[in-house]
């Protein structure tokens, strides 16, 4: 491991560079991931031999980074004092560890079972949560239009908490795009649906679209839905914010699937 003692290092500013610009990494192709499960989930699918790891010292004593060090063969490992970590580090309190690694490739589009699309969502949060959300329903893959946020930002791949890294995602895509390669039900989700979610089948090849957290989806996507869904709810609550929302409809389709198949929902 080498250390690095000064801002003025060249390696130091350009981690600051890249930890700080969006523009800068989209440049390199690079992303910038905080703490040992991102890691460990990028290391699973990819490795980390082109990758660069900064560690704080006081990261360098936590269990689990040490046990990345000896496990995961990184190309480049860098100690920093904990001041110089903090001027990178992408949260308040970080675990000590940063990695930074080439933007995973989108491999060729392929038929799959599940899909959602994803229409204007801006949050970070909210996008990589419902990403996180999607993979763990058993989604297989990710569309995002020109209006959602960008997926591998450090928020974004913060609330995917690695779904990024095993759903084949496809960014800046458009509707007629993402409905030309699938064949199967498309499934638009509006509060002024008639039906609940609850209330259709859900089998066979799925797409399910989600709009804007404020806005939701536009009249010209609904119109290209085969069936619109809401989610009904009880309590006087206007709407539901759309990572919520796409947890409910998402675990749904993984309900009914499973239950067709005569399985049960234990591990």
């Amino acid at each position: 491991m080498q250390h690095i003692t000064s801002r003025h290092n060249a390696l130091y500013k350009q981690a600051r560079k890249l930890t700080g610009s969006a523009r800068e990494r989209h440049k390199q192709g690079r992303i910038v991931m905080d703490g040992t499960r991102l890691i460990r989930a990028y290391a699973d699918q990819f490795g980390l031999n082109d990758s660069m790891l900064f560690v704080s010292q006081h990261g360098a004593t936590h269990p689990d980074i040490q046990q990345i060090l000896k496990t995961r063969s990184a190309q480049q490992t860098y100690s920093l004092s904990d001041a110089l970590f903090g001027e990178i580090a992408q949260v308040v309190t970080p675990e000590g560890i940063i990695a930074i690694a080439d933007t995973p490739q989108v491999p060729p589009k392929t038929s799959d079972d599940f899909r959602v699309l994803l229409e204007g969502v801006q949050d970070p949060g909210n996008l990589g949560g419902l990403l996180r959300t999607a993979a763990a329903a058993g989604a297989t893959s990710a569309d995002l239009t020109n209006g959602c946020a960008d997926a591998w930002s450090p928020r974004s791949l913060r609330g995917g908490m690695g779904a990024q890294f095993v759903l084949c995602m496809r960014e800046r895509t458009t509707l007629a795009t993402s409905l030309a390669d699938f064949h199967g039900t498309v499934i638009g989700t509006s509060a002024r649906a008639e039906k609940a979610i609850y209330d259709i089948d859900l089998s066979g090849p799925v797409m399910m679209i989600f709009g804007n957290e404020g806005k939701g989806l536009p009249d010209e996507v609904l119109s290209m839905a085969h069936q619109l869904v809401r989610v009904p709810m009880a309590g006087p609550i206007e709407s539901l914010n759309v990572a919520a929302a796409a947890a409910i409809c998402c675990f749904e389709r993984l309900r009914q699937t499973r239950v067709s198949a005569g399985k049960s929902f234990r591990r």
